[in-house]
């Protein structure tokens, strides 16, 4: 055992003496990727290997990693074996800045990650105290009493420390939770759901921006890369040195065949590789960024795991997709309307309840009916609303009702149809600050005449800025009018 870390040793020796030849021999390309912060991330669980748990921890870790200017260069999976771990960690320890672990340090036998990591740094064992203290109290372990797997979550590598991360009482009632670091690795558990609040917890701290963006523009097409495939490569060979171009053919996709990514540290060099290879590409082969609708729930998640929101915008916008999930779950989609009138609320309703969908009809793997949209068109309409009103129903591709006439009138009418017959619910943008939207809740029943309908109102808590915020940032298109002041 000795000369194999022995040679570990060696292999870490000849690793750096390796990197500091290829810095000094190559050219600036070579030195500007040094100033990079790297990273590594083990995958520990056999879980994984046999394909009981499927993991949910890599793609949340990668892109938080290249928000931060940190290149996540490898992710390795193995198994809970000691020896294998072992090897893993010293070889990721050496070759990259920050190394992370998922998985394994629960209570049972077949947890020995720390038992691998301690091996990695022929370091020993130890039961820490103050690690035990909180496992018996997160454990609720009997008082007085310390439990065995309390004392195996708190045996660690005894040159091992522990940072406090603060979380929210929601996850952890004392606010704080221990994670465990030796060396540059860093230690979290696999449940993503405390995975992704330490790292956030961590970040800005542990986890420091390198100071590096990656710039990134994405280009839809609506063909396969055999049609561009010698324009794509004669672009990225003419932009080798600074830009990386990624080809993503998408299938069973309506809205484009290929997604095409281009990054680099300088924002004019992505947007030089971008003009010069859409250059070279027919008209009608480009798909315009805010049509591709199909990636709706992708995005939402995106932009609120890794975009830079208010926590109360945030709080309010998870709670809204969490109202309208419940309206689609709790009843058909006939039985469901949604009050539409181009405004810039019910504007952002529409795309929350088309985001829902587009998470539904993934789940399920099988598109849903459209969904049912109905504008009570005022006795005077402006023409640009209409305009916009037709647009979105095209875009979100909704069933489009238009009734004339007063609220009131127009609604009666309408319950008297076929389609309004089936009606249960409304789905209405209204918000607290609107003068009818002061002692609305979530879900109420209508006023009498209005007929027997559930109303829901799911961004009620939104304040004028919020909305703006979603619009804007989730890249919704809204009416023109509104630019125009």
């Amino acid at each position: 055992m000795r000369l194999l870390w022995n040679s570990k040793s060696l292999f870490a020796n000849f690793t750096r003496s390796y990197y500091k030849f290829d810095w000094i021999i190559s050219s600036s390309i070579v030195r500007a990727k040094m100033e990079v912060k790297t990273a590594g991330i083990i995958v520990i669980g056999d879980e994984v290997l046999k394909g009981q748990v499927a993991d949910q921890n890599v793609n949340f870790l990668a892109k938080k990693l290249h928000l931060l200017g940190i290149k996540l260069c490898k992710v390795s999976i193995v198994p809970d074996i000691i020896e294998d771990i072992a090897k893993e960690v010293a070889e990721y320890s050496v070759r990259y800045d920050r190394v992370i672990t998922t998985g394994g340090i629960g209570p049972t036998h077949d947890d020995m990650t720390y038992e691998g990591i301690a091996a990695a740094f022929q370091d020993t064992l130890l039961l820490n105290e103050e690690l035990l203290s909180f496992w018996s109290w997160f454990n609720k372990d009997p008082e007085g009493m310390r439990l065995e797997s309390s004392k195996k979550m708190a045996t660690i590598p005894k040159s091992a420390k522990i940072i406090y991360t603060e979380m929210p009482r929601t996850i952890v009632p004392v606010g704080k939770f221990p994670v465990v670091t030796i060396n540059n690795v860093c230690v979290f558990p696999g449940i993503p759901y405390y995975l992704k609040a330490i790292f956030n917890s961590l970040q800005g701290t542990y986890f420091v921006s390198s100071g590096v963006t990656f710039h990134v523009r994405r280009l839809y097409l609506n063909v396969f890369e055999s049609a561009f495939s010698e324009h794509l490569t004669k672009t990225a060979k003419q932009y080798e040195k600074t830009v990386v171009f990624g080809s993503y053919p998408k299938v069973n996709q309506s809205e484009y065949k290929t997604l095409i990514t281009i990054e680099s540290q300088l924002a004019k060099d992505v947007d030089d590789a971008l003009a010069s290879f859409k250059s070279l590409l027919k008209t009608e082969w480009i798909v315009n960024d805010f049509d591709v609708l199909s990636e709706a729930w992708s995005s939402t998640k995106d932009r609120i795991d890794y975009g830079n929101l208010e926590v109360t915008f945030i709080e309010n916008l998870n709670r809204s997709l969490q109202l309208v999930e419940k309206v689609f779950e709790d009843y058909r989609p006939e039985e469901i309307y949604l009050a539409f009138n181009g405004g810039k609320d019910c504007t952002a309703l529409l795309h929350l309840a088309h985001t829902i969908k587009n998470k539904r009809d993934g789940d399920l793997q099988q598109e849903s009916p459209p969904l049912t949209a109905v504008y009570f068109k005022p006795k005077n309409p402006i023409p640009e609303v209409e305009a916009f009103i037709q647009e979105a129903a095209t875009r979100y591709k909704v069933n489009l009702i238009t009734e004339e006439g007063p609220i009131k009138e127009a609604l009666g009418r309408l319950s008297k149809t076929e389609a309004g017959k089936k009606w249960k619910v409304v789905l209405m943008g209204t918000r607290k600050a609107d003068p009818i939207g002061k002692n609305l809740q979530h879900f109420q029943k209508t006023d009498d005449g209005w007929g027997n309908l559930i109303r829901v109102s799911p961004i009620l808590d939104w304040s004028y800025k919020e909305v703006w915020t979603y619009l804007r940032n989730f890249s919704v298109s809204y009416c023109s009018l509104y630019d125009e002041g």
